[in-house]
């Protein structure tokens, strides 16, 4: 059966308005990473590529930053680079976040650790969704990209968590994401029988991201590529819609920004100032005019392929 793609999100590339990241006293996108470190060593992932300090972030800090954010928070993605799980305060994040009025909570993970104990925080903590990766329909094509990782054990754990949760009725959507690289598109089709077999809501097929020259093998066909048939743009509009606070409290305009660009472009630190005076400083307003007009400027965004991309993702609704 040749495989389609039903739902079909292409990256807008026009530069959206200054400060949309806020709108009406709202701050509609935030990221908070509660830890850099990660139980898996993925070819393209910073986490272990990065020089900073493997760190937690405390949940004293973490509701600093809520109490004091001085601005309502619409999303919360509790990820960036690092595995959430590892925090042990990771569900009482959540469940902070919630409590305190933020709109919709979600936590990106390998699915390595969702064990029953997890699982149990997860449906007690008012989690809105669970986006787990699962990047290959077996272990041998899993394994060349989840380096350490177990297919059978993260199968197994995503099943459990879909049953109980069925059986608690809850609400959380849970998400299985599929990035496309070369070693496992011709798993499309096997990914989405299996993503129907086990009863997730969703299935997102994610583009990888190259930003090095040694991971090009791991590019697709061009049919699934991020840059097949784009127009190289010169501004990017991703600071426009996104916050990022690293595990350390450092607030970032771009989850793209790491290694010294971080310390370079670093807006302040959401462990001593609010969300609201860091988004009117003057670092945030020169970053989004830069992107806005000429992102060649900045030397964390030159070579960043993020504005050219054609497609990010593509996502199947199953339930």
């Amino acid at each position: 059966m040749r495989f389609e793609f039903y739902i079909n999100y292409k990256q807008d590339i026009i530069m959206l308005p200054p400060y949309k990241v806020h709108d009406n006293g709202e701050l509609i996108d935030l990221m908070v990473e509660p830890t850099n470190r990660c139980n898996l060593r993925c070819p393209t992932c910073f986490s272990h590529l990065d020089s900073r300090e493997k760190r937690d972030m405390l949940f004293t800090d973490f509701r600093y930053i809520i109490d004091n954010s001085g601005i309502s928070i619409r999303n919360m993605s509790l990820y960036n680079y690092g595995e959430p799980l590892l925090n042990p305060d990771i569900w009482r994040m959540v469940k902070y976040a919630r409590d305190s009025g933020v709109h919709h909570v979600k936590i990106d993970t390998n699915g390595m650790l969702l064990d029953g104990a997890n699982i149990s925080s997860a449906l007690s903590s008012g989690i809105d969704k669970i986006s787990i990766s699962l990047d290959g329909a077996c272990q041998e094509t899993y394994s060349k990209f989840r380096i350490g990782g177990s297919f059978a054990k993260v199968l197994s754990n995503i099943k459990e968590l879909v049953r109980r949760r069925d059986a608690a009725s809850s609400d959380m959507e849970i998400e299985l994401q599929f990035i496309i690289m070369r070693h496992n598109q011709h798993e499309l089709d096997a990914i989405r029988m299996l993503s129907e077999e086990i009863g997730v809501d969703i299935l997102r097929f994610k583009r990888v991201l190259v930003r090095r020259k040694e991971w090009e093998y791991l590019l697709p066909d061009n049919k699934y590529s991020r840059y097949d048939g784009v127009t190289p743009q010169n501004t990017c509009n991703k600071p426009a819609r996104q916050l990022v606070i690293n595990s350390n409290g450092t607030v970032i305009p771009c989850c793209y920004i790491v290694g010294d660009d971080v310390r370079k472009h670093a807006l302040g630190n959401a462990f001593k100032e609010s969300l609201s005076d860091i988004l009117s400083g003057r670092k945030y307003m020169e970053f989004l005019e830069a992107c806005s007009s000429d992102k060649s400027a900045l030397d964390c965004c030159r070579d960043c392929e993020e504005g050219n991309i054609n497609m990010d993702y593509d996502v199947m609704r199953l339930r």
